[in-house]
């Protein structure tokens, strides 16, 4: 069931954006009144983080919004390699990605990011 979360309570998994994803996203995204689906978040050590839709938060940031439509994601856990989100939330952390805010100098070329992110988080999971 979706809910509100305040975005500056909602933490990112992820250090970079796509360009190419955000331009394309952006393009159906209603600035003046944001409407998506619920982004999935999971709760960790008391804190709210995104398992997906970083660009999407990204866009209603933008567009100034307080507050996220999240669902609580009971899949991250069991269907997915936890592992891999932990260290995410560490790397953020070492980066100084702390909130959804702090992905702005952030978006890169879609290379970039596929060598810079999904490498990393490939490699990781290797």
């Amino acid at each position: 069931m979706a809910q509100g979360l305040p975005l500056r309570d909602v933490r990112p998994t992820q250090l970079y954006l796509s360009s190419e994803k955000l331009a394309e996203a952006a393009v159906w995204f209603d600035f003046d009144d944001p409407a998506y689906d619920p982004l999935p978040v999971f709760e960790y050590d008391g804190e709210w983080f995104l398992s997906d839709g970083h660009t999407r938060a990204f866009l209603a940031y933008l567009a100034g919004a307080d507050e996220l439509r999240v669902e609580r994601d009971e899949a991250v856990r069991e269907e997915y390699d936890f592992d891999v989100y932990e260290a995410a939330i560490g790397w953020c952390e070492e980066d100084g990605v702390a909130r959804i805010a702090d992905l702005a100098g952030r978006v890169v070329e879609p290379e970039t990011f596929a060598d810079v992110w999904i490498a990393r988080c490939q490699s990781y999971d290797e």
